[in-house]
């Protein structure tokens, strides 16, 4: 898989994630819970830029690339994460691909 292709299944995970964040903003109008939401969209929204940023270094040919999409994801897991917990919501089994294609293609457990 081609590091740019990696990148951009990344950024469609994250708009996957983001659409869930949406949905559960429609049925959940308690303030702790729109506070969650709002945490969890700004961590989403880092790991957005941190995909694009990543994208721009690999361009350059730039080996912190890497470093960035292994942050981004940590962030992506995090904010799944948090999302089943509060608002049990299930993680989204076709996302596992992309977490395995960062580990294999980055070679560092993702």
């Amino acid at each position: 898989m081609e590091f740019q292709q990696l990148i951009k299944d990344g950024l469609a995970l994250v708009s996957r994630v983001r659409q869930e964040i949406s949905f559960i903003r429609g049925c959940n109008y308690k303030q702790a819970s729109l506070d969650i939401l709002h945490t969890a969209s700004f961590n989403l929204a880092s790991a957005e830029d941190l995909l694009n940023y990543a994208d721009e270094l690999a361009l350059k040919q730039n080996d912190a690339a890497g470093e960035k999409v292994l942050i981004a994801s940590d962030a992506i897991k995090n904010v799944q994460s948090m999302l089943s917990r509060k608002f049990d919501v299930e993680l989204d089994c076709e996302s596992q691909p992309w977490f395995d294609d960062v580990s294999r293609h980055i070679g560092i457990c993702a």
